[in-house]
């Protein structure tokens, strides 16, 4: 279902704030409506130029973002570049992604181009699962170590997808916070992760967040689920608000959304404003909803099993015994440790006909002609966007797939469609 195009732009405002909603997919719309959004909300960023601004995006783990887990560099780059225009020159990209990839020590950074981005831009880059970090009691006796990079920092923005959660029903900014605690300290927030999802966003909040919803992920979310075209950015000051307007814009029912649930309970949102919102925003997409979680894979969170899962960890690391939990639904990552070494290498032009998809989805803004061509920094950052979303085979991928294969596989087809 797509909203018609009366619908948006849109935009809500609030006692809590404001969201500013837009239409946007090729990379040139994605910069002319970054720019515009900040141009909207100037007052917002912070008057000193020299201000610590930390960009905490969604790298949940290394799927490549056009699969709806993890940020699009186009929206980093857009956004970068846009704080970069007005000035700010301390600028720092900072995530921890998910336990299963910090506790086998991938590089969600390095394996989704992020390294390469951050140099091409002058940009810093903080893991947030190796960074120092400070208690931060929330509930359920969750006591998480919380970044410092983010605690100490002068500007938060927060960079989130949409996407289905099988667990938290929904991720987008609130459960995006999850990443700024420490390493195995994440743990601690599955203790309750509704609660804490919404205690944590009570405690620590982003001063300015920009949703990437270009391709989202529905189904299985957030590891397992499937690509979904929204074509949405959205811009917020509020957590709760940003995240009680995104699950209407997506058709996503609030009693679906565990934290939420915990904010209306406490008051921070409203049935009123819940029923405003459903009133008046419009509803551009329906996204499939994440399936009931097996009982098995409800067992394997218990945080009285903790124990157990460290016991049989050496056990259950196996590729062969993780692909058979993956198959039983049980969990939905399987890691490969080895890294891409996957480059583009060349473009066969008598293929492309007059396609130019791949222009659409450079985050460094190569014309289709120089794709293939211009392959080192700063030209091109090895993202292999045009690949993923080429339908004509007119790219020539060289190096070894590694880990990426399996994403191949699963996802190839499904990007190559949106």
């Amino acid at each position: 279902m797509t909203a018609p195009p009366s619908a948006l732009p849109f935009d809500f405002t609030d006692a809590r704030g404001r969201v500013s909603v837009r239409p946007a997919w090729t990379r040139a719309e994605i910069f002319a409506t970054v720019e515009a959004l900040l141009g909207e909300w100037e007052s917002t960023l912070p008057a000193d130029k020299n201000a610590r601004v930390v960009i905490k995006p969604n790298l949940n783990n290394d799927l490549v973002a056009l699969t709806g887990n993890c940020a699009d560099l186009r929206v980093l780059t857009a956004l970068i570049e846009a704080l970069r225009r007005r000035g700010y020159t301390r600028i720092t990209v900072a995530d921890g992604s998910n336990v299963g990839i910090e506790r086998r020590n991938i590089s969600s950074f390095r394996r989704l181009r992020i390294d390469r981005l951050a140099a091409r831009s002058g940009v810093h880059t903080v893991d947030l699962n190796r960074d120092d970090g400070r208690r931060i009691v929330l509930h359920a006796g969750a006591e998480p170590l919380v970044a410092n990079t983010v605690l100490d920092a002068d500007f938060l923005i927060s960079v989130p997808k949409i996407k289905t959660h099988a667990e938290a029903g929904l991720s987008c900014a609130m459960k995006n916070w999850v990443g700024i605690c420490v390493g195995q300290d994440k743990r601690h927030m599955h203790q309750d992760l509704g609660r804490n999802i919404f205690a944590l966003s009570e405690v620590v909040q982003a001063d300015l967040i920009l949703v990437d919803g270009l391709v989202g992920m529905e189904g299985n979310g957030p590891g397992d689920g499937s690509p979904t075209r929204v074509g949405l950015l959205v811009m917020a000051d509020d957590p709760f608000l940003n995240d009680c307007v995104v699950a209407r814009l997506v058709g996503m029912p609030v009693v679906r959304v565990p934290y939420l649930q915990h904010a209306l309970t406490a008051g921070v949102v409203s049935q009123a404003l819940l029923d405003r919102i459903d009133r008046e925003v419009p509803q551009v997409a329906t996204i499939q909803l994440a399936p009931a979680r097996s009982r098995l894979a409800v067992l394997s969170e218990s945080p009285k099993l903790v124990w157990l899962k460290k016991a049989v960890r050496p056990i259950v690391s196996q590729p062969a015994v993780a692909e058979l939990a993956y198959r039983a639904n049980i969990t939905q990552d399987v890691y490969g440790l080895e890294d891409d070494s996957l480059r583009v290498a060349a473009r066969n032009p008598s293929a492309c006909g007059s396609c130019r998809k791949c222009e659409d989805f450079c985050p460094t803004g190569l014309r289709v002609e120089e794709i293939g061509v211009k392959l080192d920094l700063p030209d091109c950052v090895q993202c292999l966007y045009c690949w993923w979303v080429c339908p004509n085979e007119a790219l020539t991928l060289s190096g070894e797939a590694g880990a990426m294969q399996r994403q191949i596989d699963r996802y190839k087809g499904l990007i190559e469609a949106l």
